[in-house]
């Protein structure tokens, strides 16, 4: 009786597995099932419609499962895509709670697809766990553990909310870790990074140029908000993103990859559609208004010319940034968005960089008296909600760094700056020590890339920020493992 029982389960199991994984619904069975699916649904919407748009989300959901289980290289760019749109679908859904709460199940579920497949968890070997890239993240979890116990923290709430979010930041770098594992997807990860910016760039050039949709005005209102992105003549557009700080840090950082790769890569092809790249991710920036940006292309060019000193179209490249900076400082006619490039280096300060100062200064007691900070979460957005009543509840750093000196104190700060130190010795070393020139110039875009972000985090927090988080730790594992593929090229045989 009990040998019939389990052959009846086994059968009934595998029907299953036949129908919904083998097959995907694919059979009479599956078409069935979907009809009677769908007609429920649709009677469900009619009876409330709440009902039926909870059926279907629930469909969705599902469907999102299995494609992150099944399918994780899928699910991987998805996620990175979905992150990027998640304040536009707040806007746009008003939903009681936004869109982000999304992304740390679909990185466990990307996880537990890597766990599943013996292939992809095997990638991660014990380089992953003992490169210096990997134990500089060791140290920052190290020193946020011991931040638990700082006593000028008045809630550990905030702590466990932000380990949490960092233990979901180091599980998709492991992920990324499992699946960028041939030089191909390496390649395709870079490119895609650089097709999405792009596309979300185009957005923002239709925001210029077009204007805002309602929904996008709707959100931004006429009040306070509106008066901040209105700046010397210019309403800065935000492309997908929260505020126009991110998207003009993220198109600008993704314009100097694609400088530098348009500068050292010899094929024609990838060069035009670098070139479209360049101009529509320049052109982003612009219209973001965002002068950090500005400091952070700057910042890259000065850093490129200097790392590639040796070489002659170096000189050349820069006799042309040279130009192309005068002719934006010096000509006579200029509109709305140039002057806001100006007005990047003209050595005056605004009312809000004036009070980002001033509260600067008034913090700087406290922190000399705290040497390991205030405490996590304790500033910014997160001090009222986590840790209200704080000395620091109010302080609005806009810099990382003075976010991280203030919660983390001057040892925190060390710690963090140790690790990007780690970080761009591997991708300056590893571009010297390279012997492809085709690994080669993706080293130093990369590198490039990454250098331009820690710029930004001195006037913005911008790491932190979807999608760039996720190009971050993605970048981290290329600088990882394009030493795998460098090889000698071969020399080009003479013709007799």
């Amino acid at each position: 009786m009990s040998q019939h029982l389990v052959r009846k389960r086994s059968s009934l199991g595998d029907a299953l597995k036949y129908h919904f994984l083998e097959k995907k619904l694919n059979t009479g069975w599956g078409y069935t099932l979907l009809a009677i699916l769908a007609i429920i649904t649709a009677y469900a919407t009619m009876i409330d419609f709440k009902i039926g748009l909870g059926m279907v989300i629930l469909f969705v959901a599902i469907l999102v499962i299995i494609i992150f289980l099944k399918y994780p290289y899928i699910g991987f760019y998805f996620m990175i895509c979905f992150s990027s749109i998640i304040i536009t679908l707040d806007r746009l859904v008003h939903l009681p709670f936004p869109f982000n709460v999304f992304l740390e199940p679909f990185t466990l579920l990307l996880f537990l697809g890597i766990l599943r497949s013996y292939d992809l968890r095997k990638q991660v070997d014990r380089r992953f766990w003992t490169n210096p890239i990997t134990i500089g993240q060791y140290f920052l979890f190290a020193y946020y553990i011991i931040e638990l116990f700082n006593p000028a923290m008045l809630s550990t709430l905030g702590w466990f909310s932000f380990i949490r979010k960092q233990l979901s930041f180091f599980i998709f770098y492991y992920v990324a870790y499992s699946l960028l594992n041939t030089k191909a997807r390496i390649y395709n990860f870079i490119y895609f990074m650089i097709t999405l910016a792009t596309l979300l760039a185009l957005y923002a050039c239709k925001q210029q140029f077009i204007g805002y949709a309602d929904f996008e005005l709707r959100s931004v209102g006429t009040g306070g908000g509106y008066i901040l992105l209105f700046q010397g003549g210019l309403l800065r557009k935000f492309s997908v993103f929260s505020d126009p700080a991110t998207s003009g840090i993220y198109f600008a950082s993704i314009a100097m990859m694609c400088i530098i790769l348009w500068i050292r890569d010899p094929d024609k092809v990838r060069r035009r559609w670098l070139s479209f790249a360049i101009i529509a991710n320049i052109l982003g920036y612009s219209f973001s208004g965002t002068r950090t940006a500005t400091l952070m292309i700057v910042a890259a060019i000065a850093f490129y010319t200097i790392a590639t000193a040796y070489e002659k179209k170096t000189i050349a490249f820069l006799i042309v940034c040279i130009l192309i900076f005068t002719t934006i400082m010096t000509m006579p006619y200029q509109n709305v968005v140039t002057n806001r490039i100006r007005s990047t280096f003209d050595g005056t300060k605004d009312a809000s960089a004036a009070i980002r100062d001033y509260d600067r200064h008034q913090i700087q007691p406290y922190i000399h008296e705290h040497p390991i900070g205030g405490g996590i979460y304790t500033a910014w957005a997160e001090g009222p909600k986590y840790n209200p009543g704080h000395f620091l509840e109010t302080f609005q750093p806009d810099s990382g760094y003075a976010k991280s000196m203030a919660e983390l104190g001057p040892v925190g700060l060390v710690v963090l700056l140790v690790f990007y130190l780690i970080v761009m010795r591997q991708g300056i070393r590893n571009f010297y020590r390279t012997k492809d020139p085709h690994i080669q110039t993706l080293w130093m875009s990369i590198t490039i890339m990454l250098f331009t972000l820690f710029v930004a985090q001195y006037s913005q927090q911008a790491i932190t920020q979807y999608p760039i988080i996720f190009y971050f730790y993605g970048s981290l594992v290329v600088l990882i493992k394009l030493s795998d593929y460098d090889k000698e090229p071969k020399p080009e045989k003479s013709q007799i």
